[in-house]
């Protein structure tokens, strides 16, 4: 407890408050913009943690990386383009939102959401880290790659609706994240020799293509109905009955963030997508996601910023990242003399201290910045579509290119663009390509690296208790459409 108040202390001194406004503030625009991620925002700002003293520095890209996850979510709602691609479940539910002149009560939910997360696993990162730590050092390949598929399993119930175009486009996706290097031999795979993807496709250029393209032509294509009176822009009101009435979700969203955080080679995305897969599986009314559900939000949201604080734990206890993010805050300690593991919370206690009470004091500070920031995005709704559709393109094209800083990503990004309006247009699902973009290289780097452990019998990694228990997430997963269906015909029987 005295390490706690001697952190507090270091927190509360005006200059570091000053930092933590500031990271967060910065934060929050990089994850506004499409394809300025919390990775981009913390290694810009790594130089400039040069001059401050180790606290301060930690401070700084603290900030930044909590504020960029959640900044992400703002875009994802008022415009349906994902500012990272942590906030594309959000964009389904919080574009609907829009439609229905609810863009106010949207932004609220998913700020409040996000900073309860934050805080979550701030606190985790603050009183549990010994104990979580256990987690990281159990998980390896095997466990990797049930996760991995785990989260392709979220593909049956995000197009429950039309399973078979749902899984068309995922094992499209799929094939698409086999283009470029071998993990296992290095081989260069599908790319016709252009250099340009011996890296493989860009996730971040065609993600943001795939969301922009529909929604700017849909703007332009409306006829006689003008942008702005379909999408009213909404009060911003706090509503403490949005989170009572889904306070199970909102815990248990935070709950998978900060587990999904621990791991390492996952992150928000994974996160995102997930939670948003058990939101609504334990909804009383699934029916309603992708329809513009405040449950839809809360669970996408509050895991992805839990991410944040559990992402750290295997950080600051082996030195082990649970994200990218994470490996950027690796170097930044190795900067400043500071070396991970139990010597860092002898030694230097006051740095370690004040950077996980600093973590819990910015995701307050996110609060109120969001919600500041939000009433002012809010009016982006008025602006005629016109004069929108042409900013959005522009801001886009400009993320697209800023990710890699090459052209061949802003090719990228409208031949992805064109592709996702033909699928809108005939009734094909974006999020199944988001999902399987995201987890294609983990599953199949977690496969090549299982099989060189179990060389002689794969089937050996059952012998691992945390394999089995995701494992039979996915079971459940792929079994739980079938048996709810069962359920809702009992029941309907019955009335």
């Amino acid at each position: 407890m005295n390490e706690i108040l001697i952190g507090l202390t270091t927190v509360l001194q005006p200059f570091n408050l000053v930092l933590c406004v500031v990271g967060t503030m910065v934060g929050i625009v990089f994850g506004a913009l499409p394809g300025f991620s919390a990775t981009m925002a913390v290694a810009v700002f790594i130089p400039f943690s040069y001059v401050l003293e180790p606290s301060g520095a930690l401070l700084l890209l603290s900030g930044l990386y909590c504020g960029a996850v959640y900044g992400g979510s703002i875009p994802a709602i008022l415009l349906g383009i994902p500012g990272t691609p942590a906030s594309a479940p959000t964009a389904m539910e919080g574009r609907a939102m829009v439609r229905k002149g609810e863009s106010g009560r949207a932004l609220a939910v998913c700020t409040t959401a996000s900073s309860f997360g934050g805080v979550a696993s701030s606190l985790a990162l603050l009183f549990l880290a010994p104990v979580l730590t256990v987690i990281a050092l159990r998980v390896g390949p095997p466990e990797q790659m049930m996760i991995a598929i785990f989260g392709l399993s979220v593909v049956c119930l995000l197009v429950e609706g039309n399973a078979a175009k749902g899984l068309l486009v995922g094992f499209f996706a799929l094939l698409l994240a086999t283009i470029g290097q071998d993990p296992q031999v290095g081989y260069q795979r599908f790319t016709f020799g252009n250099l340009n993807l011996y890296a493989g496709v860009s996730l971040v250029p065609i993600l943001i293509g795939l969301f922009s393209f529909p929604e700017v032509l849909g703007m332009l294509e409306s006829d006689g109905q003008g942008y702005n009176e379909v999408n009213k822009a909404g009060k911003l009101i706090v509503d403490f009955k949005d989170y009572w009435n889904n306070k199970f979700c909102l815990v248990r969203s935070t709950i998978i963030g900060i587990i999904i955080g621990i791991i390492p080679a996952a992150g928000p995305d994974i996160a995102a997508f997930l939670s948003y897969n058990q939101a609504k599986k334990a909804s009383k009314h699934p029916e309603e996601f992708g329809k513009g559900t405040v449950e839809g939000i809360i669970g996408s949201e509050a895991a992805n910023n839990g991410v944040t604080g559990g992402s750290l734990i295997p950080l600051l206890s082996l030195g082990i990242p649970g994200s990218a993010p994470a490996a950027l805050f690796l170097s930044a300690m190795y900067i400043h003399g500071l070396q991970p593991g139990s010597q860092l919370f002898t030694t230097n206690a006051d740095t370690a201290y004040s950077l996980m009470v600093g973590f819990v004091i910015i995701n307050i500070v996110m609060f109120f910045l969001g919600l500041l920031f939000c009433k002012v995005a809010n009016f982006i709704l008025v602006i005629p579509k016109s004069v929108l559709a042409t900013l959005i393109v522009i801001l886009a094209t400009v993320g697209a290119y800023a990710t890699n800083k090459s052209m061949f990503d802003v090719i990228q990004f409208y031949i992805a663009g064109v592709v996702g309006y033909i699928m809108v247009k005939n009734d094909y699902p974006l999020s199944p390509v988001a999902l399987a973009l995201l987890l294609g290289s983990m599953l199949e780097t977690s496969i090549s690296q299982t099989i060189v452990m179990y060389p002689n019998n794969i089937l050996e990694m059952f012998t691992r208790p945390y394999t089995i228990v995701f494992t039979l997430l996915v079971v459940v997963s792929l079994l739980w459409p079938v048996v709810r269906k069962q359920i809702s015909k009992k029941g309907a029987k019955t009335i």
